[in-house]
């Protein structure tokens, strides 16, 4: 059984342990904590702001995560959305089930507007955010400027 909930503080060293595992699965340049040093400080980067970030724990394990940034204005950023290979797609849909728990919350928040940017050779992430009804849009179409590990992203928005 898969519980999802929200992070704690113990989770932090298994969340990084998942995101640094698919980030660095040699189809893109690798990247380090220190590129991304909201996996350190997760409580203050979203919680604390009016989002939220959840994990998925098998056995007490954390298999994935995703988080949700409050950008205030009806914008909310999507982050740290991993899966472990083992539990995406048939028959687990582990990455949906995160997924439409963000969402929800993100309705429950009154947020209008979901934001992401995922690197350009990621196919099975873009397909899964355009099924779910993203729009791809420039960088220079974001509704505002913020840290993103790579430098060859595309940028999705979804109007909830």
């Amino acid at each position: 059984m898969i519980e999802i909930r929200t992070f704690t503080e113990n989770d932090t060293n298994e969340i990084i342990q998942l995101v640094l595992h698919c980030q660095n699965d040699g189809t893109r340049p690798m990247v380090t904590v220190e590129d991304q040093p909201e996996l350190l400080h997760i409580k203050e980067t979203y919680l604390d702001g009016g989002g939220n970030f959840w994990v998925a724990v098998k056995q007490d394990r954390v298999v994935g995560s995703i988080g949700l940034m409050d950008c205030g204005g009806g914008l909310g950023l999507l982050k740290k959305f991993f899966v472990y290979e083992e539990y995406r797609g048939e028959p687990v849909h582990l990455g949906r089930r995160l997924y439409d728990v963000l969402v929800e919350f993100a309705r429950q928040r009154h947020i209008k507007s979901l934001l992401l940017d995922t690197p350009k050779n990621t196919g099975r992430a873009h397909r899964f955010y355009e099924k779910a009804g993203f729009q791809k849009i420039g960088e220079d179409q974001l509704p505002l400027v913020y840290d993103h590990p790579y430098e060859d992203s595309d940028f999705y928005i979804l109007d909830l």
